[in-house]
C-alpha cells in the first residue's frame, strides 16, 4: 500500500508532462508554417545560407525560398504526413530549385528539415531549422 502514492505521483507527473507537450505542440500550428533558416551545399566546405518561409492556408502550403537577397515563390509544395517528407519546387529565370527533405524532431519547436537540394545543375544536401 505504501507504493501506491509513489505510483500515483509518477503517473500524475507523466500525465502533466504529456499534457504540457501536447499544449506546446497545439500552439505551433501547421508543422511547416514559419521561417526556416539553414544552408545547403555540394560538400561541407562550400555552403550557401538559405531562408525558407512557409505558410498554410488550410488547404495548401505556400511560401518562398531565399537563396540570396531575392524571394522566389514556390511553384509546388507538398507534405507527406505518412513519413513527414517535404517536396518544394521554385523557378527563377532558367534556374529550377527542387528541395526534398524529411522533418526531424517533429514535436520540437526547433525542428529541422534535412535532405537534398538541387539548384539548376548543382546538387547537394541541406538542413534548415524552424525559427
Amino acid at each position: 500500500m505504501k507504493t501506491f502514492p509513489l505510483v500515483l505521483v509518477c503517473v500524475l507527473g507523466l500525465t502533466g508532462v504529456a499534457a504540457g507537450q501536447s499544449a506546446l505542440n497545439e500552439g505551433q500550428g501547421h508543422p511547416l508554417k514559419g521561417i526556416w533558416i539553414g544552408d545547403w551545399g555540394p560538400d561541407k566546405a562550400k555552403r550557401t545560407p538559405v531562408l525558407i518561409e512557409m505558410n498554410w492556408d488550410g488547404k495548401a502550403i505556400t511560401g518562398s525560398i531565399s537563396p540570396d537577397a531575392d524571394k522566389i515563390a514556390f511553384t509546388k509544395a507538398d507534405l507527406n504526413t505518412a513519413n513527414w517528407t517535404v517536396h518544394l519546387e521554385a523557378q527563377a529565370g532558367a534556374t529550377k530549385y527542387v528541395i526534398d527533405g524529411k522533418i526531424e524532431n517533429l514535436g520540437s519547436l526547433s525542428r529541422s528539415i534535412v535532405g537534398t537540394w538541387t539548384q539548376g545543375n548543382q546538387k547537394g544536401d541541406f538542413k534548415i531549422t524552424k525559427q
